[in-house]
């Protein structure tokens, strides 16, 4: 105590301070002092929820035959989140926040196993990619990063612009929309550009993969297609409005592929893989809410509050159900049934044949996030901060 009241241990350790505090600083800026690792390599399988929309097309489809969910945890996580759906793989659950970090939650219990920070707000849930952790975030210098999850160290990091829509995984390649009006590929273990396409607008959603073509929409009003090898533009449909829906792609429909978006117009627009229109279903407002689909139907939420089941040949209305607020959250889907979370603080799970609503749960806040299904596992977020775990019977 002496010493320290002389200043002699303080001068010291103020000294030290200095010297050590730049270089822990530069080189570890963008992470907390909490950890985040995993004990052992995480292997991707059918069920995990690899990414927004489950995988590359987006198809949101557990293998899962029905569902009747009970709650068996509640988790606040501090900070608010983006609107897209937190990854599981192996029984964890990775849960982005706005203040820039990704939490590790134990599915089965929701217990957490570590977090870091990466600075800038983080909108969509990583990819997991053979225990690289796959992060884009927005308002900070470096903005996509890979962080090896068993060694809690950086891998590599970018600096592509501003990102609020959750990146595509499909084989060995990474696709990224910016703000900016970039898409970009990069090779997910190097970092690598492989290309990078401008085009005239932000885009604010995920592209969708479906072998040679990727599909985005644009807030300059178009959708595109382009090159998954080389990003040449293959076609481009004109929406008439900007595209903030998140499409989705299905190749299960009589007569081939069929790509599905809606607009801020309030339409849903069916195209064809050659890029003409099918059909168009008009709702009564913007449609924000990812589309996702079977093999004989389409279902959507909207902003008017209403979620649809269309035919998926014909844009026919097979039946809808009304919540009491908008539907900004994709829903998740089942062999039987849809589970759907709407701004009236309400979980839906509801049977696709009929449009029955077989169980609504109340939570604590507006749905945030698409729920994201693990085996007989799901999570889902709802303001401000919770994270919620069901499991389902």
């Amino acid at each position: 105590m002496e010493l320290w009241s002389n200043g002699i241990m303080g001068k010291k350790v103020f000294i030290l301070f200095c010297a050590v505090m730049p270089l822990c600083f530069s080189a570890f800026f963008f992470l907390s002092c909490s950890s985040l690792k995993t004990p052992q390599e995480l292997t991707e399988s059918t069920a995990s929820w690899q990414m927004f929309g489950k995988n590359c097309e987006h198809s949101s489809m557990s293998d899962i035959a029905s569902t009747e969910l009970k709650e068996i945890w509640e988790y606040d996580i501090g900070a608010g989140f983006g609107g897209f759906s937190p990854t599981v793989i192996e029984g964890i659950v990775f849960v982005a926040t706005l203040k820039g970090e990704i939490y590790s939650l134990n599915l089965q219990n929701g217990d957490n196993d570590g977090s870091e920070s990466f600075g800038g707000a983080i909108f969509s849930g990583p990819i997991i990619y053979d225990s690289l952790m796959i992060v884009v975030s927005s308002q900070s210098k470096n903005n996509s990063f890979a962080y090896q999850l068993i060694t809690g160290k950086m891998i590599w990091m970018k600096n592509i612009g501003d990102v609020e829509a959750a990146p595509t995984l499909d084989r060995n390649a990474l696709y990224v929309a910016s703000v900016n009006g970039d898409l970009y590929k990069i090779d997910p273990v190097t970092g690598k550009e492989i290309f990078r396409k401008r085009f005239p607008a932000p885009i604010r959603v995920s592209p969708i993969v479906d072998d040679t073509m990727v599909v985005f929409g644009c807030d300059d009003g178009n959708i595109y297609a382009i090159g998954s090898n080389n990003g040449n533009e293959i076609w481009k449909y004109d929406a008439g409005t900007p595209v903030w829906c998140t499409a989705s792609v299905s190749d299960l429909l009589p007569g081939g592929l069929r790509i599905f978006v809606g607009t801020n117009g309030g339409k849903l627009l069916a195209l064809t893989e050659g890029g003409t229109l099918k059909f168009d279903f008009a709702t009564g407002e913007k449609i924000l809410s990812m589309p996702i689909s079977d093999d004989k139907q389409i279902y959507l939420g909207c902003n008017d509050g209403n979620f649809y089941a269309i035919n998926a040949d014909n844009g026919a209305l097979i039946w809808k159900i009304q919540t009491d607020a908008p539907i900004i959250a994709s829903a998740a889907q089942t062999k039987n049934q849809i589970i759907l979370g709407s701004f009236d603080g309400n979980l839906y799970v509801i049977d696709k044949s009929d449009g029955k609503v077989a169980q609504k749960i109340k939570l604590s806040g507006r749905v945030r996030t698409q729920p994201a299904i693990w085996k007989n596992y799901l999570v889902v977020g709802a303001e401000d901060s919770e994270i919620f775990g069901f499991e389902i019977k």
